[in-house]
């Protein structure tokens, strides 16, 4: 556990300092959101995330939530924690703290906050998004909302940074053809923006030199 504490402490100043940011996003973007324009601030909503950090058993673990299959650009995608900005948020960590307690059941108050990636714009749904890193202590007993989740995927992060997790595949998205990388974590998928982040937390945490496990 101390060994533990110790990586953390020296990922948490890493998350201080200069961020891979798109050059690390991009190497998990679908084709055809390769080297995207900038977000207009001015037509976009926002929204917050949280990559949640704990160690079970040794291994550290974040959890990754499947949205429920609905007819809409994200039904049934694999996601973080989050969702949209509401008027009550002071700010986008805390409406990251606000969407993990309301689909997770893990209490904003157990959660310390470690720092924060780089923002990411989906063109889809027109949002910014935020993604924030945060730790707690324990192993989170997780109350899913069956309204906004219908699983929680508890992922080892070892298991992401196995390099036979990095596949590729061809989809017809909006009447294009399009290659799409993705991480593949048992029968999911893990893709989209939520893949772009994911490379740029594992970028940074790979640059520190140390082991999740």
């Amino acid at each position: 556990m101390t060994q533990h504490r110790t990586a953390l402490r020296q990922w948490e100043k890493a998350l201080q300092g200069p961020l891979p940011g798109p050059a690390a996003q991009q190497t998990m973007a679908p084709s055809m959101r390769r080297n995207d324009p900038q977000a207009d601030a001015r037509a976009i909503r926002e929204a917050g995330v949280l990559l949640l950090l704990y160690v079970q058993r040794g291994v550290l673990h974040m959890p990754l939530i499947v949205r429920p299959d609905y007819d809409g650009p994200h039904g049934g995608q694999v996601a973080f924690p989050g969702g949209r900005r509401e008027p009550g948020d002071p700010d986008l960590w805390r409406t990251a703290l606000r969407e993990t307690e309301e689909e997770i059941g893990v209490r904003s108050d157990a959660i310390r906050k470690m720092g924060a990636l780089s923002p990411i714009f989906i063109p889809n749904s027109r949002y910014q998004v935020s993604p924030f890193v945060g730790r707690v202590e324990g192993v989170p007993v997780f109350r899913p909302d069956a309204a906004e989740v219908s699983q929680v995927l508890p992922v080892p992060v070892p298991t992401l940074l196995d390099g036979t997790r990095r596949q590729r595949e061809t989809r017809i998205i909006r009447g294009q053809e399009v290659d799409v990388p993705f991480f593949a974590c048992g029968e999911h998928k893990i893709w989209g923006a939520t893949a772009m982040i994911l490379a740029e937390f594992l970028c940074l945490w790979t640059g520190q030199g140390d082991s999740p496990e």
